[in-house]
């Protein structure tokens, strides 16, 4: 019976903790991402600045700082200029002329034959479903333009909130800077010594563990690219290595993934009558997917000490939950939960 009961209390306080966390998750976090990214490089440079300097002083910090940002804005300004002119290279209008137009007139052509090959029912009745095929593809064309249109829209409207963001970034950054010592006082000063404990565990925790992530998923882009490279060597595309980065980097975030490229790209391919070029890349797509569901809870799950399984699961349901960040955070909670508990483990056996 005491089983029993301890085992409901159990469930309902870490049924409490996962609903305050979602709740946090999804609420909260948004609105306090860019202090947190701001502290975040304010301790990073704080740590630079003590592995050159020696001492982590403000001037030093400040000029650490000036430092991190001028790097930054160089990739990124490098980075657009890459992309743009990458973006500006491509024939639109060669898009349509040499894929779209020619592999609808294919398949008219098709349409067109089948009066010819089969008895006029059946080739009334092929004509009829084909017709509606067609009918269900312009009105799925209609509705990713529609889409485009939208994500086109919000990706404008972003561009204040963006703007407001980094410049609350850059600022709360600067203060953390030149008050760090302060702002951990006064943290330290005011919240329970739990709460400052599981801070500290926090800290100590995310500092051994957010680089292995990092790692984790940095070798999955690496893998990726380097399949996407080999299977677009062999068949012969142009521009393999841009094409097979920006696929990699696709591959990373959750829904949109290779299959948002290749699997167009293979219908296109096939109905244009380049089938082994289709074939190739529906091979391509399914060897990625393959491998990518075998290596990614291992790497993950290996770099932060969980099982595979549990780290699949992890990663399914915190995407269901919150997305990009649920996903990489359901398994970091799962690992932090099993530190907590080998720490105190460990405590108890050395006050034994």
């Amino acid at each position: 019976m005491e089983k029993k009961k301890e085992f409901i209390i159990n469930f309902v306080y870490y049924s409490c903790l996962l609903v305050i966390l979602y709740l946090i998750i999804k609420y909260l976090l948004p609105l306090v991402v860019p202090f947190i990214i701001g502290f975040i490089i304010a301790f990073i440079v704080r740590k630079i600045s003590i592995a050159i300097f020696g001492k982590p002083g403000q001037k030093r910090q400040i000029v650490v700082l000036c430092l991190f940002y001028s790097i930054l804005l160089v990739i990124l300004s490098v980075g657009s200029v890459i992309i743009v002119n990458q973006i500006k290279n491509i024939n639109y209008a060669g898009i349509y002329s040499n894929y779209i137009e020619p592999a609808i007139n294919i398949v008219y052509n098709n349409v067109v034959d089948l009066n010819e090959i089969f008895p006029a029912n059946v080739a009334n009745v092929l004509t009829q479903a084909l017709s509606s095929i067609f009918d269900s593809l312009k009105s799925l064309l209609s509705q990713l333009s529609g889409y485009v249109v939208i994500f086109v829209t919000n990706l404008i409207s972003s561009v204040p909130s963006t703007i407001i963001t980094t410049i609350v970034v850059i600022v709360s950054s600067i203060y953390f800077v030149l008050d760090f010592k302060k702002v951990k006082e006064a943290v330290y000063n005011h919240l329970p010594k739990k709460m400052t404990m599981l801070i500290d565990d926090v800290i100590i925790f995310s500092r051994d563990n957010i680089f292995k992530i990092l790692k984790a998923y940095g070798t999955i882009i690496i893998i990726t690219f380097t399949e996407l490279l080999i299977g677009f060597l062999i068949l012969r595309i142009n521009n393999s290595a841009l094409l097979a980065l920006m696929i990699a980097i696709m591959d990373i975030l959750p829904i949109v993934g290779v299959g948002t490229a290749l699997i167009p790209w293979f219908l296109i391919e096939i109905i244009m009558g380049q089938y082994w070029l289709g074939l190739g890349l529906l091979v391509i797509y399914v060897i990625i997917t393959i491998v990518r569901n075998i290596i990614e809870p291992r790497l993950v799950g290996t770099n932060l000490g969980l099982p595979p399984l549990v780290t699949l699961i992890g990663m399914i349901v915190g995407l269901g939950l919150a997305g990009l960040v649920g996903m990489i955070g359901l398994p970091l909670l799962f690992a932090f939960i099993i530190y907590l508990k080998n720490k105190h483990i460990d405590i108890s056996v050395e006050q034994h």
